[in-house]
């Protein structure tokens, strides 16, 4: 169907989708990071999935596109999606091979999510962003999931889901590229809150509501930023908080979990080591809430947390001692 297949990123998602895609294609796979390409020659992943044999794939260390290359798989860290890009602008141009993100998050400078950065250096070029709860370690041991498969080009969405239909694999396509964007990016937020609830050892009910309540929140910053209300009940919205809030895997909760335990950000950074987006998405959720006065107090609360040391237990406070409403005027 694609035939050939280059992938910008070699982290976990990233390889996890090389190696199911494989079964379908010659795979080649790109890292920016000489340590980790030197380790990948000896066909193994360093950090994740050892299970995962990399000599499956033709490993690159200089960011270019084979010749035949029929689709990209772009898997970086979010604030690195336009730099990639804007490299390979004129190739991808001249050969029009459509591109999917993979990527979650909103750049901190320009306060974009990816479909805008896309968008904005490639115009009608078509391309897809897949979201939803798919959690790497999950995939890769082939268990259950479904995701989302979000496109403007109805044509490339089909030719997508059917080359990603697996036994264990459900995709579901999806017209509101907005609403999944910003529920693959929002979510990382409410994870790392949920963590912190973790490691605080809040408790269930504390948990339960302050993930039912961040739904709400990225409801409302969702629909402000274009996307649609509907979106947010299915898989990239709440599928996706659900699965990151919960998941050993998730790399914010995890982040978040440390903090709950008193590390500072840079401490929890260092050991969860691999790259949560919430702490980069929240800097420009707060940048978004305060410019266009979108309600976002917990969102809110997590950056004082992070990135002005304030104490867990008064952020705390001050949720539980805002004002007191209906939960249906709440919701929006």
């Amino acid at each position: 169907m694609f035939g050939k297949i280059l992938i910008l990123g070699a982290g976990s998602w990233g390889a996890t989708v090389g190696d199911v895609v494989s079964q379908k294609a010659e795979v080649f796979l790109w890292e920016k990071s000489e340590k980790k390409y030197k380790f990948f020659l000896k066909h193994l992943h360093p950090e994740f999935f050892p299970f995962i044999k990399m000599k499956k794939f033709t490993i690159l260390n200089k960011l270019e596109i084979p010749d035949g290359t029929k689709l990209i798989f772009v898997a970086t860290p979010a604030q690195s999606v336009r730099e990639v890009l804007e490299r390979l602008k004129m190739q991808l141009q001249r050969k029009k091979i459509p591109l999917v993100i993979l990527s979650k998050g909103i750049e901190i400078k320009t306060l974009k999510t990816m479909d805008c950065v896309v968008e904005e250096i490639f115009g009608s070029h078509p391309y897809a962003i897949i979201s939803g709860p798919s959690h790497a370690e999950e995939v890769a041991k082939r268990k259950p999931t479904s995701f989302i498969i979000a496109s403007k080009n109805k044509a490339l969405a089909l030719k997508l889901q059917k080359f990603f239909l697996f036994p264990y694999l459900r995709p579901y396509t999806h017209t509101d590229v907005r609403g999944v964007a910003l529920g693959g990016a929002l979510k990382n937020v409410y994870a790392i809150a949920a963590g912190i609830c973790d490691g605080m050892k809040l408790g269930i009910n504390a948990k339960a509501s302050l993930i039912t309540r961040s739904l709400a929140e990225m409801i409302r910053i969702g629909t402000a930023l274009g996307g649609k209300f509907h979106t947010f009940s299915g898989l990239s919205g709440v599928g996706d908080l659900i699965t990151t809030c919960f998941s050993n895997f998730s790399r914010n909760r995890n982040l978040g979990e440390e903090i709950g335990k008193g590390y500072s950000l840079n401490e929890a950074l260092k050991k969860v080591k691999t790259t949560a987006e919430g702490a980069s998405t929240v800097i420009a959720v707060k940048k978004i809430s305060d410019e266009k006065k979108i309600s976002a107090p917990i969102a809110n609360g997590i950056y004082d947390i992070l990135f002005k040391r304030k104490n867990l237990k008064n952020v705390i406070k001050s949720l539980m001692e805002r004002p007191i409403k209906s939960e249906e005027e709440g919701l929006i």
